[in-house]
Order: C-alpha cells, then structure tokens, then sequence
C-alpha cells in the first residue's frame, strides 16, 4: 500500500478532526501543517507529531513531497490555497463554505476537472444514517415525493473571533450553517432549479460564551424555498438564535415520510401502507406505522471524512458528494444571498450527475391520481 503525505493549511480547532482520523489510518501521514503564525503551527505538529511546520503554504507546498492537502482555515481563506494546491497537481479536501463567492468556487471545482484531480469539498453527509435514508426514499414506502423541510438552528457560535465580523466571516449563519441542510437534502433529492429566500441580521448585539458582549454585522436568520424540476418545495432553515440545537432533514411523500434526525432518532420512517422490514416500530410525533430501520443503519459501515478522502486518491475515483454536487450546493447558498437581495426567485445554472440515482416518476404528481 502506497504511503500518502498530506500537508495541513490551517491550525484551528477545526483542523483536529482530520489529523485524529488520518492517524487511524494506515499508511496515511501528515508531514507539514501550516498557519498564518508560525508558533500555531509548530504547536499543532507538536500535538500530533508532524515534523515540519510553515507560516507560508507555498513554501510548503513547494518544498514538501505531498500527495495531497487539508484546507481548515477561516471561511474566506480558502480560495488561494486550494487554487495553489491544484495548480501544483495536488489533490485537495477542503473544508466548508467551499469559498465566499460563487466565482471562487466555480474556479475550484473547474480547475479540479482540468487538471484530472480530487478536490472533495466538505460538508461530509455519507453517515450510515443519510445512507439508509437514501434507501427509504422510494414509491414502495413513501410514494411521490411531494415535498421536503431541513434544519440547522442553534443559538449561535459561542466564541466571540471573526464569526460575527462580516469583514472577516464575507457572511454569516448562510456560509457557516445553511450549507449543511441545503447539502442533505441536495445529496438525497438531486439537482433543484431554483431558490427564493429571506436573510437578515437579527440580533446584532449578542451575548457569547463567557458573557462577552458583541456587536454581529452578520446574517444570522435565514429562510429559503429551494424548487425541484418536478415543482416539489424544500423549506430550509438556519437560525442562530435558538435555545437548542435543531439539526433534522424531513422528506415527504404523498404515502409517507423520511426523516433524520427527528425527536431524538437517528432516522424515521413513516409509512402507514407498506411495513418496514427489520425496523422497530416507534411513535414519532405522535403518529403510528412509524419505524426506526436499525439493520439498514447498520448496513452502511462508518466511514470517516479522511477515510473517504483517501480511499478515493487510491482508488483514483470522484468523491461520492462530488465537487460538482457540492458546486450545485454552493450556487443555492449564494442564490440565497440573490434572492433576498433583490426579492426575486433566483434560477439555478449548475447540476450535477446524483450519486443516490432516484426513479424520476417519483417526481411525477401530475400524470396519473395519486
């Protein structure tokens, strides 16, 4: 087994993550990681026992014998490294927002396709719970697809640093948290066509963690109405200024529902007309015929965001959640920003080739009674 050396561009907390689960694979090795100030860097090495450490990514890049990099640094920090990385014929995994501006993040995924490489730009959804729903999402359980909702509500990031500083962030609750149930949902339903939405600054004088007192400039309320070819609806949702977390995906059928993450399940399904097969029955907001498939959760083994990363570099295969999808998912977010400027639908330009290859009749609400 060929020994892959990652480099690391980023020395935040985020960055924690994939040196954890790169060390637990085999054959996978950070030899450099890299931050805007030097000593970040040397003590991140120190932690995880990465020999070198650089305040320029370039020179790391051009020094070092890397097979591929990890992007973790803040939100409007991602566009040059990636970009360096590529133009060096390096892959890349890349943390979320893809970039601050749909051009930039067009630049990424294009570059990528010209040069033949991996770039695989989180958010990460393939947990073994989003892959058994992909599962469920069918005529025999659900019937047609009739519509859809998603959230990601929580009250806030509790620290006080260039979360809330628009200079810094380029954005807010949009950038940090909308791209989670917008790429849940995208990853199971497909290509949509259009976005209508609304975005505001709702409390711009916040109390964070340790009572601190902050003046925000950044979105921080959002909602959006995400439309499929078929004519279906999404309603997606982030708002940071919840007294807890809210991080569920709903979609429904005209004969049931799918949903993750829903009143403290991994993942639901109702379907009052066809029994779901090696599934515990629950009561799920108060409804019968509803059950929690455990064995088609645990047929879908977990699989780490590095692990996924570098099993496509050795097998020389696209990420399961391609730059293109996630391109697709990017524009919607950016067409978020559109449509609440202008107050008008936004038309979406990008698609993509779905990895979860739904029958399109289950789109089809007008041929037939149903």
């Amino acid at each position: 087994m060929k020994p892959i050396r990652l480099g690391m561009i980023g020395s935040g907390d985020i960055s924690n993550r994939f040196f954890e689960q790169a060390g637990k694979l085999e054959q996978v090795q950070f030899v450099a990681t890299c931050a805007r100030r030097l000593e970040n860097a040397q003590k991140k090495g120190a932690v995880y026992g990465v020999p070198r450490a650089y305040d320029d990514y370039r020179a790391m890049l051009d020094q070092e014998d890397l097979d591929a990099v990890v992007v973790t640094t803040p939100h409007s920090v991602h566009t040059e490294p990636v970009l360096a990385a590529l133009e060096r014929g390096l892959h890349v995994l890349n943390e979320k927002p893809m970039a601050t501006s749909f051009e930039e993040c067009k630049a990424m995924v294009e570059l990528a396709d010209e040069r033949g490489l991996i770039f695989m730009s989180l958010p990460y959804d393939l947990n073994p719970a989003f892959l058994a729903a992909a599962d469920f999402v069918n005529e025999r359980y659900i019937g047609k697809i009739t519509g859809a909702e998603a959230n990601l509500s929580l009250p806030g990031p509790p620290r006080d640093n260039w979360y809330y500083d628009k200079s810094v962030a380029h954005g807010g609750a949009v950038l940090d948290c909308l791209v989670y149930p917008v790429s849940r949902l995208v990853g199971l339903l497909g290509p949509a066509v259009s976005v209508m939405a609304e975005v505001n600054t709702l409390i711009p004088k916040r109390i964070v963690g340790g009572g601190k007192l902050v003046d925000s400039d950044v979105d921080d309320n959002v909602t959006l109405i995400v439309q499929f070819e078929g004519g279906q609806q999404a309603v997606i949702r982030t708002l940071w200024g919840t007294s807890f977390v809210l991080n569920n995906t709903l979609v429904f059928g005209r004969n049931g529902t799918v949903a993750l993450n829903d009143s403290g399940l991994p993942l639901v399904v109702h379907a009052p007309n066809v029994p779901v097969p090696d599934a515990e029955p629950v009561t799920w907001r108060g409804l019968q015929d509803c059950y929690v498939p455990r064995s088609a959760i645990a047929s879908h083994p977990e699989v780490s965001i590095m692990g996924h990363f570098i099993q496509c570099l050795r097998d020389g295969v696209v990420p399961v959640q391609s730059g293109r999808q996630q391109l697709h998912v990017h524009e919607i977010m950016f067409g978020t920003y559109r449509s609440a400027e202008t107050g008008a639908r936004y038309s979406l330009t990008t698609s993509f080739t779905p990895w979860n290859k739904l029958d399109p009749t289950i789109f089809d609400t007008r041929s037939e009674f149903i």
